[in-house]
């Protein structure tokens, strides 16, 4: 958990201090960081499905309209986007928490941040550009 808050602190900062997102950076920080951990969920279930079972599921299906891209957007927001969105405010910014890690955690001038976001898409898309390279059927 130490580093989770040492991320979103080193992302709380420097979107504090940018002048373009300071006065809403709540939500500049939370969409972020919620759509990285979705990101991070897609490739565990990318990975699971290409491993282990070509049957699994990547996302829960929902079938409310009668318009299926409307039905598969809806389906991936709520299984790669709004559980995190809810698990970072609750452990985040409700009761105000942040203000108590930022006085308890320095911040790393965005360098945190940065990785971790590289480390998020590149663990997705360099296996993708692999596969399709080297394993993918012609």
């Amino acid at each position: 958990m130490n580093l989770y808050y040492k991320i979103w602190i080193d992302a709380i900062i420097s979107t504090q201090k940018s002048r373009t997102e300071s006065a809403n950076w709540k939500l500049f920080t939370l969409i972020p960081i919620s759509l990285l951990m979705g990101i991070n969920l897609f490739t565990i279930f990318y990975w699971m499905k290409t491993i282990v079972n070509k049957n699994l599921p990547l996302f829960f299906g929902i079938d409310i309209f009668n318009a299926r891209p409307l039905n598969g957007y809806i389906s991936i927001v709520i299984t790669f986007f709004v559980p995190f969105v809810i698990l970072n405010y609750l452990l985040i910014f409700s009761n105000n928490k942040f203000e108590l890690l930022t006085k308890r955690h320095e911040a790393n001038n965005s360098r945190l941040y940065k990785k971790y976001t590289l480390w998020s898409l590149g663990v997705l898309i360099i296996p993708i550009i692999i596969q399709k390279l080297f394993f993918s059927i012609v």
